[in-house]
């Protein structure tokens, strides 16, 4: 396997792990919202799917990137 084909596979995984931490953070922060309610501490919860969002878009754009070059 090359070393072009592994950072894709590589790439892809990572892009892919963002994407599923965004989604689960932000279930928990809902599941917060339900049991506890909006407030100022459970608003401040949505920083981790925020941050997890914009990862999943970097290596988005990474592997777009990477596959436009080869």
């Amino acid at each position: 396997m090359n070393n072009s084909k592994k950072m894709r596979k590589v790439s892809l995984f990572m892009e892919r792990l963002w994407l599923v931490f965004a989604i689960a953070s932000l279930l928990v922060v809902f599941y917060l919202f339900a049991v506890e309610g909006i407030n100022r501490t459970t608003l401040q919860y949505l920083v981790f799917p925020g941050i997890a969002g914009i990862m999943y878009g970097f290596r988005y754009t990474f592997r777009k990137r990477l596959e436009g070059r080869e």
